[in-house]
């Protein structure tokens, strides 16, 4: 069964439970089915055929995840895409993938206009809004006479078809994009009901952006395949989502830590009623323990820690009942996943010690879309190499202890910034801490670390220190302590620390 039998498959169960709720608008089984299969007769009709590329410049809709399926029905290949990007990325990743059709909302307008003038005029364009100035057709114009009926080569797609380009955000080089296949996609949904027991009661709010893997893979594809339902909400109003969150009696939600942070301050935090959530998950950027405590202690609600990447989806999750236990922890690989941790010289190490990240199993990617070099390079002897460094306590349980290029030397220690951060956000007034390496002539580098605390608190560098000394070696001890209101993020909410490190740069 392949991705885009799951909606076909609901249809004929269950065709009048709810599928899908947004902006008032509500689709069953039924309906929403009918709806995925206009949009792949349209894409049928474009010449969209066995591996060709739709790219998506797209907000939250049910028409995303239209597009998605009708892809899927036709065993072409969707490319979601962040229009935020800046235009020389947003231009090299639509060059790279050479797409047969490019969807877009209006807020893509002004950059779909310049892609125009460098990507090849075989491209068919198509807009998802009601009312433009634009001159391409309207998606709803195109699919809405579309036969209703299924695709006819919509059952020969198999699951070692690709099904999905998420290109990675470059932060470290150029954008590459990671082939995903339908089994990869329904295997993680598996592991999500292995381990969250979801099922048709589940009602997921998605609010996180859907061109990023995360909301795509932990609050939309899981949810679908156990037969819930989903929720479609922009987080505008941290309140509004609070309010969303009682109404509707949203059971999960997916979102970025800062989601998760803005909605304590919302005025709505200290009435909130969440009884109805069975969990959160956190992803994008490591969840600071002290929020998760929060969450925990005043409403109640345990976060389903896990760990993941767009090559791999998820690999690792902390079961609920570890939740309050093992706060911190990434938990243990999931079912049908084989993890383990080397050493530089390549052996197994023992708990309690660092080392990288190895993973193989049926939701590791297929490959980086046009780079067979950096694809041999990730996939050595079968196993995918994460580039995280982590270690397992003594009970099995996995760390985190950060990037191997996020390593600080300091006189010939190894000082792991993640290590560092983990025990400053420990202190009650540290709501999140950022720790990179400063250049120091006699030891190399030595440790810095960037501290946001609670609002209203005030946090001395003595005191910090001092709460410290029985926590890390002295030699992981801040040498630099910078106080700042908030820090430089990406679009999924991760730190930015290449910006920090411009600190000591201009100093």
């Amino acid at each position: 069964m392949n991705v885009g039998d799951w909606i076909c498959k609901r249809a004929l169960l269950y065709p009048d439970r709810p599928f899908l709720k947004e902006d008032g608008h509500e689709f069953d089984n039924r309906r929403f089915n009918a709806r995925v299969n206009r949009t792949a007769h349209a894409l049928t009709e474009l010449g969209v055929a066995k591996g060709a590329r739709v790219v998506i410049l797209m907000t939250n809709s049910s028409a995303f995840l239209e597009v998605f399926f009708a892809c899927a029905k036709t065993e072409s290949i969707i490319v979601p895409v962040n229009a935020n990007l800046a235009m020389p990325e947003l231009a090299y990743i639509v060059g790279d993938c050479a797409p047969q059709v490019l969807i877009y909302t209006p807020d893509a307008l002004a950059k779909v206009a310049h892609l125009k003038t460098t990507l090849s005029a075989s491209i068919h364009y198509l807009i998802h809004a009601e009312a433009t100035s634009s001159d391409d057709q309207s998606l709803f114009d195109f699919t809405k006479d579309q036969p209703s009926e299924e695709p006819a080569n919509g059952t020969a797609v198999g699951l070692d078809a690709p099904l999905l380009i998420m290109y990675t955000s470059g932060t470290t080089g150029v954008p590459k994009g990671a082939v995903l296949s339908h089994g990869n996609f329904l295997f993680g949904a598996i592991h999500s009901l292995h381990n969250y027991h979801l099922d048709a009661t589940c009602k997921s709010l998605v609010v996180a952006p859907l061109f990023h893997i995360g909301a795509l893979a932990a609050s939309v594809m899981p949810v679908i395949y156990a037969g819930g339902a989903l929720v479609l909400k922009s987080f505008d109003n941290p309140s509004d989502i609070i309010a969303c969150i009682i109404q509707e009696k949203i059971s999960f939600m997916f979102a970025v830590p800062v989601m998760y942070e803005m909605m304590t301050k919302a005025p709505r935090w200290p009435t909130a009623d969440f009884s109805a959530v069975h969990f959160f998950i956190a992803g994008g950027a490591p969840m600071p323990v002290p929020l998760i405590r929060r969450y925990q202690q005043e409403k109640g609600v345990k976060f389903a820690q896990g760990y993941g990447m767009t090559e791999t989806l998820r690999i690792t999750a902390l079961d609920l009942e570890d939740a309050a236990r093992k706060a911190g922890s990434i938990g243990k690989e999931v079912f049908h996943t084989t993890l383990k941790i080397l050493a530089d010289d390549g052996r197994e190490v023992p708990p309690g010690e660092n080392g990288e990240l190895v993973v193989k199993g049926p939701t590791v990617f297929l490959k980086y879309w046009n780079k067979p070099e950096e694809t041999a390079a990730a996939m050595q002897d079968g196993w995918f190499r994460t580039g995280d460094l982590g270690r397992r306590d003594g009970d099995g349980f996995l760390y985190l202890v950060g990037r191997k290029n996020d390593l600080i030397i300091c006189a010939g220690e190894n000082i792991y910034a993640a290590e560092v951060e983990r025990a400053i956000e420990q202190h009650p007034q540290v709501a999140e801490a950022a720790v990179v390496g400063m250049p120091e002539a006699k030891r190399g580098e030595v440790v810095a670390a960037f501290v946001r605390v609670e609002n209203g608190c005030v946090l001395g560098d003595d005191e910090l220190l001092h709460f410290l000394d029985d926590k890390i070696a002295a030699f992981k001890r801040p040498r630099k302590i910078i106080s700042v209101e908030d820090f430089p993020r990406n679009k999924t909410g991760k730190i930015l620390k290449a910006e920090l490190k411009k600190t000591f740069e201009r100093q």
